[in-house]
């Protein structure tokens, strides 16, 4: 049995000008906004020192990760 499986056929992804909008204003709330907020209480909580039993620190570092992820997508 081959595992060759034959290219899929060029598909066009649509989006509405409405949903480019949405996704705009969603990456400048992510990148503009949230992420420097989030970068700046890690920052704070990683000056308090020991980072292991830090739940500030860890959970920045938490969302800072979920952000980029949605980001990327």
């Amino acid at each position: 049995m081959s595992r060759y499986r034959p290219p899929r056929t060029a598909g066009t992804a649509l989006i509405t000008p409405e949903g480019e909008a949405r996704m705009r204003a969603e990456f400048h709330e992510l990148w503009h906004v949230r992420r420097p907020q989030v970068t700046q209480s890690v920052s704070e909580a990683a000056a308090q020192g020991d980072r292991s039993e830090n739940a500030e620190y860890t959970y920045g570092k938490k969302m800072l990760r979920e952000i980029d992820s949605r980001v990327r997508k």
